[in-house]
């Protein structure tokens, strides 16, 4: 305190920036709030607390280059304006030698620099125009710092000028700057301490009241708590601030929590006011409602059954014109297979099929009926034409008219079983319909669950062959449960009463399905 009023008034112009209260018990300082809390210098001016970084005076402490603390500065906004000049002043080699260096960060010692201003006062005194200060007042923040490196490249001057012209205007404003602690703290401390420790016993050993109890008890144990105290002093700060800030920021982000969670249950009833608007036109609303829902119902239902029949149309239409190309097919194959399976045990079909080769290899041209294989097909289509396949018995091995209508009679039972209600599927609804018969009506709540889940396999089955389509459900959804008791109970009421009547649409619909039958 005493050297910060030795200054002249000029140097401790910018001291009262500094001057905060100290933090004395838990009273934070917002503007220094940080993990390494509030430092208090020597000089009793207030600094933001850091890891092994001390403060001192420039001018009074004259700090070699290495004593001085570095960080890592981030510089996109020195960057894009380094670009233009240095196009301008076509130095491209100095940018891409300057984005080379701060690519992972510009290392640079953190007090080392000049403001805004400074600069600007500078780059008036030296003759720069009103475009090129302009140009960097309007880039930079009034508060940004332009280290020495900058400046160096800014400018094209050497770094070690730049570097002294920094740190002397620094010292001329007293500034006090951070230091690495590890190259100026003291060394020997617990040495120097020890020492004094027994100079002082052995020079006052012989004086009154200097006995073994002052100069071991009070004395050494006086001594031992001043160097712990010197040692440790940095430790126990950096712990406690630390643990207070996390413990701030735990703080602060539990209430920020909090406030959230209280702006969400308010939105809960931001509508609350206009329940009753609602509650007034509920009737009239829910009725047109009802109307267009009953009206969009039926045109779903329309639109449902159109689609399904028009589907099954076409699967008709398309398993017809498979069935007749595969018939021209198989017309031809068969007749393929019979001549196969015909020549090797006819005797004269061979003889015939001899001759003609020999008569084709003497140049003679054959008649009708002498090529055997021609006459084989030729027969065998005419076989065919003129034949109603329909009367004719199938078989496989038969004539070339049995074997088409044994393929074409298998066409049509699977026709059948994929477009046609089969008579087994007709008897089986009759008899799970007679095991839900209760008098003149149906109660399918009687049936095991195997025969109602059957029942239901049927009734699907049959409709999509057929064509047909029904509704299963009215498309609701039950509702889920609320946190209120009293909405719950109201909730589960209107669940069952759309389970009843899904119940009900059910019964309903297989009703008519088993008196198809």
């Amino acid at each position: 305190m005493a050297l910060s009023r030795l200054l002249p008034a000029g140097r401790r112009s910018a001291v009262p920036a500094f001057q905060q209260a100290r933090s004395i018990w838990n009273v934070s300082l917002p503007v220094l709030s940080g993990p390494g809390g509030a430092q208090i210098t020597k000089y009793h001016i207030v600094k933001p607390g850091k890891d092994n970084v001390e403060y001192d005076d420039f001018l009074l402490a004259l700090p070699e280059r290495d004593h001085l603390a570095s960080f890592t500065k981030e510089v996109p906004l020195f960057i894009r304006y380094l670009k233009v000049v240095t196009d301008q002043e076509e130095r491209p080699e100095a940018f891409a030698a300057f984005l080379e260096r701060a690519k992972s960060g510009l290392v640079v010692e953190s007090d080392v620099y000049i403001t805004t201003e400074e600069l600007l006062a500078l780059m008036w005194k030296n003759g720069y125009s009103d475009s090129e200060r302009n140009a960097v007042q309007f880039t930079f923040p009034a508060d940004y710092k332009f280290h020495y490196p900058e400046l160096s490249v800014m400018f094209d001057i050497a770094e070690e000028d730049t570097y002294k012209f920094c740190m002397r205007t620094r010292m001329e404003t007293s500034h006090i700057g951070e230091l690495d602690h590890s190259k100026v703290k003291r060394e020997g401390l617990i040495r120097d301490h020890w020492l004094i420790f027994g100079t002082g016993l052995f020079i006052f050993k012989s004086f009154p009241f200097f006995n073994y109890y002052f100069g071991i008890k009070v004395f050494g144990t006086s001594m031992w708590c001043y160097t712990m105290w010197s040692v440790l002093n940095r430790f126990i700060s950096k712990t406690c601030r630390r643990n207070e800030y996390m413990a701030a920021q735990k703080t602060a982000q539990d209430v920020m929590e909090g406030e959230d969670a209280i702006i969400t249950s308010m939105r809960r009833f931001a509508n609350d006011a206009k329940c009753v608007e609602y509650l007034k036109t509920f009737k009239d609303d829910t009725e047109s409602k009802m109307i267009d829902y009953r009206k969009a119902l039926v045109v779903k239902m329309q639109h449902d059954l159109t689609e399904r029949a028009s589907k099954q149309l076409q699967a008709i239409a398309s398993f017809e014109a498979s069935m007749g190309s595969a018939m021209q097919e198989l017309v031809v194959r068969e007749a393929g297979a019979s001549f196969k399976q015909k020549f090797p045990t006819d005797k004269a079909m061979q003889d015939q099929a001899f001759s003609a080769a020999v008569k084709m290899l003497a140049g003679t041209e054959l008649k009708a009926g002498e090529d055997p294989v021609a006459k084989h097909f030729t027969d065998a289509f005419g076989s065919v034409q003129g034949v109603d396949l329909s009367t004719v018995k199938g078989n496989p091995a038969g004539t070339l008219a049995e074997r088409v209508a044994a393929a074409q009679q298998a066409k049509e039972t699977e026709f059948q079983q994929s477009f046609m209600v089969t008579a087994a599927e007709a008897e089986e609804v009759k008899a799970l319909a007679a095991k839900a018969k209760a008098g003149s009506d149906f109660d399918f709540s009687k049936l095991p669950a195997d025969a109602a889940a059957r029942l239901d396999t049927l009734y699907t089955s049959i409709n999509n062959k057929v064509g047909f389509s029904l509704p299963e459900t009215l498309g609701t959804k039950p509702i889920q449960a609320t946190s209120d008791s009293v909405a719950n109970g109201y909730v589960d009421k209107v669940n069952t009463q759309l389970s009843a009547l899904d119940a009900k649409l059910r019964e309903a619909r297989l009703k008519a399905f088993v008196s198809a039958f």
